[in-house]
C-alpha cells in the first residue's frame, strides 16, 4: 500500500488547479481566490426545532494549509488545521446562508470531499437533503459519504491529518477482525441507491475512538429510514455477500492448519419467476492464496478439500447476512433491482417490494479458486 497523502496536499493540489483554471479562463465565477473559503467536509444533523437541519462546514485554517503533519518548522502558521462553521435552517440553503454570515469569505463547495449524515435524521429530512445536494451545481458528486451517531466535531477531531476521510475510506476501511472491505460509498452512489427501486442504502459508519476513527461497521437503511448498524462480524458477512471483500484471512485448524490469505470475491445476484414463484440466487466466486500448511507441501487432494471447506464457509457467511437483511427488511444486495432489470413487467406487479423481500427464497452458492503455495497469480 502506498504511503497515504496528507489531506493538506489534497487542498494544495485543489488550489493549484483552481489557479490554473483562473489563468486559463481569465475569470472564475467573478470571484477571486482570496475571497473564497474551501469547504472540505459537511455534516448533516437534526436541529433542536422540528423540521430544521443543522449543517456543519469544515474549512481549513491558514495553519492547515501551510503546515505539514508532525512538522516542527517555525516558518508555518500555528493553530488548529480546521474550523467548523454551523448553520441551521429548514433547508440546506437557509443553513448555508446562516453559516455564510459568520465569515467574511464566500463558502465554496466545489472541493468538498466528505459528507457525514447523522443516523438520527428523519427519513423525510434525509430525502430532502439528498435532493438538495443533487441540485447544488458547485458540489461535485464524488465526495465520500458516511453515517454516524456521534457529533460532527468529535468525528473530525479523531481523524489523523494524514488520513483525511477520502484517503481513509479508499485505502484503510478494514474491520477489527483484520478483514479489508472495499465499502467506501461516494455521493453519486448513495443518490443512485436511494432513487433506484429494488435496492436499499448501505453506508459506512464512522465512530470516534481514542485510537482514531473506527470504520468497521455499516448502517442499513430502508429507503431513507435508518434501520440498524451491523456489528463488525456482520459487516464482514455483508462485504462477502456484496462481493466487496479484498483481503480476508481464513484458517482451518482441522485441515492441516491450512491458512488462506488475500481472499477476494465477486458476487452476482439474480431474481426470476419459476413456476409462478419468485426465486433468487446469490452466486459468489472467490480467489485465494494458500499461505501456509502444516505439511509444508500440498497435494491436489488437500487443495480440493480446503477449497470445498472455504466455499462452504463463504456461503454460510453470505447466507447469514441474507437472513439478517430479510429480518430487517433491507434489500442491501439488490434482489429487487435484479428482477427489475431482468423482468421489469414482473417487478412492476410488486408495488411494495418491502412486503415481498422478507419472504423471498434465496439460494446462496459459493466457489473458490485456491492458488497453491508459491503461486503468485
Amino acid at each position: 500500500m502506498a504511503n497515504p497523502h496528507s489531506w493538506r496536499r489534497v487542498v494544495a493540489w485543489a488550489l493549484l488547479l483552481a489557479l490554473s483554471l483562473g489563468a486559463l479562463t481569465g475569470c472564475w465565477d467573478d470571484k477571486s481566490l482570496d475571497t473564497r473559503t474551501l469547504v472540505l467536509a459537511m455534516g448533516f444533523y437534526p436541529a433542536r426545532q422540528p423540521g430544521e437541519v443543522a449543517v456543519y462546514f469544515a474549512v481549513p485554517t491558514p495553519a492547515g494549509l501551510t503546515s505539514d503533519s508532525g512538522s516542527s518548522s517555525s516558518g508555518g502558521a500555528s493553530g488548529p488545521p480546521l474550523i467548523i462553521l454551523q448553520g441551521v435552517g429548514h433547508s440546506i440553503g437557509q443553513a448555508f446562508s446562516a453559516a455564510q454570515a459568520s465569515t467574511n469569505r464566500d463558502l465554496y463547495l466545489g472541493h468538498t470531499v466528505f459528507l457525514l449524515f447523522s443516523t438520527k435524521l428523519s427519513p423525510f429530512m434525509l430525502r430532502r437533503l439528498v435532493n438538495a445536494l443533487d441540485r447544488i451545481g458547485t458540489l461535485d458528486k464524488t465526495p465520500f459519504v458516511a453515517a454516524t451517531s456521534a457529533p460532527f466535531a468529535a468525528v473530525l477531531g479523531t481523524i489523523p491529518q494524514e488520513h483525511f476521510p477520502p484517503l481513509y475510506y479508499e485505502e484503510l476501511f478494514s474491520c477489527t477482525t483484520c478483514q479489508q472491505l472495499m465499502l467506501g460509498v461516494r455521493f453519486w452512489q448513495m443518490s443512485d441507491r436511494l432513487w433506484t427501486p429494488g435496492v436499499d442504502l448501505v453506508l459506512p459508519v464512522l465512530k470516534p475512538t481514542r485510537q482514531g476513527p473506527a470504520v468497521d461497521e455499516v448502517a442499513l437503511y430502508r429507503n431513507t429510514r435508518y434501520v440498524a448498524t451491523l456489528t463488525p462480524k456482520e459487516t464482514t458477512a455483508y462485504g462477502i455477500a456484496a462481493g466487496r471483500s479484498r483481503k480476508t484471512s481464513l484458517f482451518f485448524p482441522r485441515l492441516w492448519d491450512a491458512n488462506l490469505d488475500f481472499v477476494a470475491d465477486k458476487a452476482r445476484v439474480s431474481t426470476e419467476v419459476v413456476h409462478g414463484r419468485l426465486q433468487a440466487t446469490l452466486a459468489i466466486h472467490a480467489t485465494a492464496t494458500l499461505e501456509s500448511i502444516a505439511t509444508a507441501t500440498e497435494t491436489a487432494g488437500q487443495v480440493a478439500r480446503i477449497s470445498r471447506r472455504a466455499a462452504r464457509l463463504l456461503a454460510d457467511e453470505a447466507a447469514a447476512f441474507v437472513r439478517l437483511s430479510q429480518r430487517d427488511d433491507v434489500d442491501a444486495l439488490g434482489f429487487g433491482r435484479a428482477l427489475a432489470w431482468a423482468q421489469p413487467q414482473v417487478f412492476a406487479r410488486y408495488r411494495h417490494w418491502h412486503r415481498v423481500y422478507p419472504h423471498l427464497t434465496v439460494a446462496v452458492r459459493a466457489s473458490i479458486t485456491v492458488n497453491r503455495l508459491g503461486d503468485l497469480r
